[in-house]
């Protein structure tokens, strides 16, 4: 005996058939060929059909599935979770009614024939997508030309001149070092020069 729950209440009636589509969108690849190549476009979200039979005497039961049907969240219909054999064997998990529900009286058996679709909220190809990385933005190249800084003045130039250079820590060791061998040189040229 098919099943159906959204959320916690139970689809009501008898004899319930669920069906599910699951579509893929195809377009035309051929041109004017009779070629059969197609390019595919993606997978779509699945849709359940369903069917099922409420009695005239069950009027409360049609009343709270139409409620069901007619709930909105936020300006959108509701979504469900589904609890059912062949939508959740196939990956379905949260549904919101779609197209039309369809209530047929059917005298000879005293009941009506209820038809609905529920269409699967974020499908698994979906949520595929979501998961993948986002492409890395492309840094727009700048096309301008470049501008050369503005030629130092004389007045600029005799300034720094006038200014001594503050040394590294490096050169200052090696002025050091060459003052030493200077000092060092000038002191055996004196004695060679006293010999």
């Amino acid at each position: 005996m098919a099943f159906l729950r959204l959320d916690d209440f139970t689809v009501p009636g008898f004899g319930l058939v669920a069906s599910l589509v699951l579509p893929f969108k195809d377009e035309d690849a051929s041109g004017d060929t009779s070629s059969t190549s197609v390019a595919g476009k993606g997978t779509k979200a699945k849709k359940l059909d369903v069917t099922t039979n409420i009695r005239f005497a069950d009027e409360r039961d049609l009343r709270a599935l139409t409620r069901m049907a007619e709930a909105k969240t936020g300006g959108d219909g509701r979504v469900y979770t589904v609890t059912n054999r062949t939508a959740n064997a196939t990956g379905m998990r949260q549904v919101r009614f779609t197209g039309e529900l369809t209530v047929t009286e059917q005298e000879d058996r005293r009941c009506w024939r209820i038809s609905f679709s529920l269409l699967e909220h974020i499908s698994v190809p979906e949520r595929a997508e979501a998961r993948q990385q986002p492409k890395p933005e492309q840094t727009p190249q700048n096309s301008g030309t470049s501008v050369a800084p503005p030629p130092e003045s004389v007045a600029d130039r005799q300034n720094t001149a006038d200014k001594p250079r503050e040394l590294s820590a490096m050169e200052k060791a090696l002025k050091m070092l060459d003052t030493l061998i200077g000092d060092y040189d000038s002191g055996q040229n004196s004695k060679t020069g006293n010999a």
